[in-house]
């Protein structure tokens, strides 16, 4: 475990390998009660990190497991308004909202088994969480004695869902020029045809047509030591 001193140190030496300011964001704490992911804290410390890099290039290192919808939507407004240019660096995962915000950058580097993973919307209550898709599967399977709640989160998930396959177009327009090809990507992306947590691989994603790159493995071995610290959570930026 390393402590806040030597996590400076590691941002340092990130910075000087690449020339370029450093955004790490990791979120592994979770217990019954609570867990750290994408919200809306997130964001406020991203803008202001985003505020100190005054629209220098800078990586951003990814490791989450994804998030809140809105917070995460928003938090790709902001990094796509952002004048410099933004690599999204991912060692080792980076899934459902995790991913969307590595497609909200300009290019994605992936370290040779890491992944990213499927964004559509997950929706329901603090006792029934589901994919939209599922939902939609348990109103067709139940008909007219599918409950107000099942019906409810149908709806909610087929807007959703709309909005990412919109969104995650757009995101995707500079990367996969192709319409057809951006097009399989988008729906094996949002559809939920596969499950939620489905590994998209660098081999996956380049099958999808998505562009991305090696991560270098010195560069990746210093990240490790941040992204195992048990101390180190949430956003840091140098």
């Amino acid at each position: 475990m390393i402590g806040g001193i030597t996590c400076l140190v590691r941002l340092r030496q990130l910075r000087h390998r690449s020339g370029r300011h450093i955004l790490l964001m990791k979120h592994t704490r979770t217990d019954l009660f609570s867990q750290s992911m994408i919200e809306t804290k997130t964001l406020y410390a991203v803008e202001k990190a985003l505020k100190k890099f005054g629209g220098e290039p800078f990586d951003l290192i990814l490791h989450t497991p994804g998030g809140e919808v809105f917070a995460t939507q928003l938090l790709s407004t902001v990094l796509r308004a952002y004048p410099g240019r933004i690599r999204a660096i991912v060692p080792v995962y980076a899934m459902s909202g995790g991913t969307f915000l590595a497609l909200s950058c300009d290019e994605i580097l992936l370290g040779e088994t890491a992944c990213l993973g499927p964004v559509d919307p997950q929706v329901g209550s603090l006792f029934s969480q589901g994919s939209a898709r599922a939902w939609q599967e348990v109103v067709r399977r139940k008909g007219r004695r599918a409950d107000d709640f099942s019906i409810q989160m149908a709806f909610l998930g087929k807007q959703y869902t709309q909005t990412l396959e919109r969104t995650v177009d757009d995101l995707l327009a500079r990367k996969v020029p192709d319409p057809a090809v951006r097009a399989r990507a988008v729906e094996r992306l949002t559809s939920g045809e596969v499950e939620h947590g489905r590994p998209l691989t660098v081999a996956d994603l380049r099958g999808l047509g998505i562009p991305v790159q090696p991560l270098d493995g010195r560069a990746k071995a210093l990240m490790l030591d941040l992204l195992t610290a048990k101390n180190i959570e949430g956003v840091y930026a140098l």
